[in-house]
């Protein structure tokens, strides 16, 4: 055994003799050392991966060394001429360029090498270098006389690609690479600060081998989860994600917002975007979540800088979202025919692009639907226990369900993914269904894509609030009605695929006989919310048409604009108003009666049909609140086409009917607003 350690000890001390001589060569003769930088950082570079710290800590001392005092002795910059277009163009160049690369190459053996997982110490302090040398190696290069900053030359002749890749390519392998959750987060962190820090100087090649070779790559595994060696199952994915590429997709944001679109051009904002489509195509809640959130953190930082080309590729992957995430397996799981707008729509494994245009009339060729699991935690279906008896009364034709009845709501509305799950998960139930997996998380990503909507129109989905949010208006005058337009079809549609669900009793009950679902589903949050933001963004681009608008300075340009599509929007809100309406009366069409209940079930508020008429009103409140209040808001109309008291005509019978409604309730609220109108009525 003594025979054995011998020689060991004796490696150990001549490893750490030949390092402290290198150290002391560095720092008495680096002027001298010339072409021997390359066998000093390979003497660190292999002490690295030495088992003992000692050697190891050694190693990193040179390396550091050379990296902070000694970059001015390893490399020298020089103007030199480039051919470009037949003309000779200067640019700087860096000799002795070869030992920045071995220096990174050198820091990385600690950051990602073999041995770095036991010394996190020397990772970190690794990737802080690595950073300080590319800082002032760059900082060298733009104070030459001879950089120019949109040089036109290849990319690889500009100065700055030579010396910012080597240094972004060193802490992209410590993100992929590295199980250190700190480490791996210091790299993240310090990738996207030399990005956002020294992006300024980069040129537009540049930037778009930087987005298109590091950062987007990052998210490569959202592409092909399965195919993945990373991952096994959703809840790794998922564990990934919310450690690292939740804050990686932050930063690309905080990227495109920064540099767009001076820096960066609308190609790239498409690969922004089709990656938060990626990230909310994960057949996973939680990225669902974070991913519109980070498509709304977007469209509110950037909104006022996007022209008509922008705001159709935000538009049109709002409808593509929307579209793809319409819940129409609840109708084919259950063998119903679906309708030829929602086949044509979607399939599951394709996001097809919609660019309806400005017409006439209610086309529900777009879906949209998206509540708010981020404020409620609720999936997108509500999910209600049967009583057994099925006939479809008013109530529950119209979306109400026993289980919000009982109080028992669990949502199931889901994103979808572009195969039935790509990964299992780790702690999923054996019996759990497919297809109740699948349809649930396409059913949250409509409730989320609603949210997502209201919040950037400034309202709450689920109470009509207002949201304390001062720039909600100012993004509405942002978009034009053709824009707005793609919108409300996406929620028009939302509304009409829900109604139909709700009011299919004979499908919602096979579900449940088949095992897909566990109690009576319903898409009451889906159809409520989806009509309460048609109504907002309606109403406002009403208001602006006839002269009453909600917000002052309306510019006269975006009046106009409005005009022109005036009856369209009439039309549109005509029949919204008259859906709200019927559904808050619980009627199914407008030549049928309400349904009275009776004085007993009145007074008897535990009765089953009291329950459901008391949880119809609720849902609705907000939709007739908003109706009402619009209509008293015309009063002060000036334009002969929407004289207020033909609107009131209109409506008279359904006023007192809402009033009675109202009272069953005891909404105060309705019946004040109905009182105002009823009072403003000129006899």
């Amino acid at each position: 055994g003594d025979a054995a350690a011998r020689p060991a000890a004796a490696d150990l001390m001549v490893k750490d003799m030949v390092l402290r001589c290198v150290y002391q060569l560095v720092q008495a003769a680096a002027t001298h050392i010339r072409s021997g930088w390359k066998a000093v950082l390979n003497v660190a570079q292999i002490a690295a991966r030495d088992p003992h710290d000692q050697i190891a800590e050694m190693g990193f001392h040179i390396a550091r060394e050379c990296a902070q005092h000694h970059g001015p002795q390893m490399w020298a910059l020089s103007a030199v001429p480039v051919t470009v277009d037949g003309e000779a163009v200067e640019v700087v160049a860096v000799t002795g360029l070869e030992y920045f690369h071995e220096l990174i190459d050198c820091l990385s053996e600690f950051a990602v090498g073999t041995a770095a997982a036991r010394r996190p110490r020397f990772a970190l302090g690794a990737i802080d270098t690595v950073c300080v040398a590319g800082a002032a190696l760059g900082a060298q290069v733009m104070q030459h006389s001879a950089f120019v900053e949109d040089a036109p030359v290849a990319l690889d002749d500009q100065p700055l690609y030579r010396v910012w890749t080597p240094v972004l390519r060193a802490l992209f392998a410590v993100v992929m690479h590295t199980d250190d959750l700190e480490v791996r987060t210091r790299a993240l962190d310090a990738f996207y600060r030399v990005v956002m820090t020294h992006g300024a100087h980069f040129s537009p090649l540049l930037w778009a081998h930087v987005l298109r070779t590091l950062v987007f790559p990052m998210f490569a595994d959202l592409r092909d989860p399965s195919a993945s060696r990373r991952f096994a199952t959703v809840d790794d994915l998922e564990l990934w994600f919310s450690t690292t590429l939740i804050k990686a997709l932050r930063h690309v944001i905080a990227l495109y917002s920064a540099y767009y679109p001076r820096q960066l051009s609308l190609s790239i904002m498409t690969e922004v975007l089709e990656l938060l489509v990626l990230c909310i195509a994960q057949p996973s809640e939680v990225l669902g979540k974070v991913g519109t959130l980070c498509l709304h953190d977007m469209i509110r930082a950037n909104y006022a800088k996007w022209d008509a080309r922008a705001w159709t590729l935000v538009c049109d992957t709002l409808a593509r979202l929307f579209n793809w995430s319409q819940p129409r397996e609840l109708f084919s799981v259950a063998g119903a025919a679906v309708t030829d707008a929602e086949a044509n729509g979607q399939s599951a494994k394709s996001m097809p692009v919609i660019v309806p245009q400005v017409r006439r009339g209610v086309d529900p060729t777009h879906a949209s639907n998206r509540p708010s699991p981020l404020r409620t935690g609720g999936s997108g279906v509500d999910m209600l226990p049967s009583t057994g008896e099925e006939t479809p009364s008013p109530g529950t034709a119209n979306g109400d369900t026993d289980s919000e009845v009982n109080g028992n709501v669990a949502n199931i509305e889901a994103i979808a993914t572009p195969t039935l799950l790509l990964l299992p998960r780790a702690n999923a139930a054996p019996d759990a269904k497919p297809d109740y997996v699948y349809i649930t998380l396409k059913c949250i990503l409509q409730l989320l894509l609603i949210q997502t909507v209201g919040e950037l129109f400034g309202i709450d989905v689920e109470t009509g609030a207002p949201l304390a949010d001062s720039a909600a208006n100012d993004l509405y005058g942002h978009m034009s009605a053709h824009h707005l337009f793609v919108l409300l079809d996406c929620l028009d549609q939302s509304r009409a695929f829900a109604h139909r669900f709700n009011a299919n009793h004979t499908v919602r009950r096979k579900l449940v006989e088949m095992g897909v679902m566990p109690t009576m589903p319903s898409l009451l949050k889906q159809e409520t919310g989806s009509v309460l933001m048609e109504l907002h963004i309606l109403q406002h681009m009403h208001a602006d048409a006839v002269g009453v608008s909600f917000a002052k300075g309306r510019g006269l340009s975006m009046v106009a604009e409005r005009q022109t599509v005036v009856e369209e929007v009439d039309d549109r809100l005509s029949q919204l108003v008259q859906h709200v309406v019927l559904q808050y009366l619980g009627r199914n069409s407008a030549d049928a009666k309400r349904r009275v209940v009776s004085m007993a079930n009145r007074l008897d508020a535990s009765t089953t049909e009291a329950k459901k008429r008391m949880v119809m009103t609720a849902a609705w409140r907000p939709s007739i609140l908003a109706v009402l209040s619009y209509i008293l808001r015309t009063k002060r109309s000036t334009n002969e086409k929407l004289p207020f008291q033909a609107v009131v005509s209109r409506l008279w019978r359904d006023l007192v009917e809402i009033v009675g409604v109202a009272v069953d309730a005891g909404d105060r609220d309705v019946v004040g607003v109905v009182q105002q109108i009823m009072n403003a009525v000129e006899i």
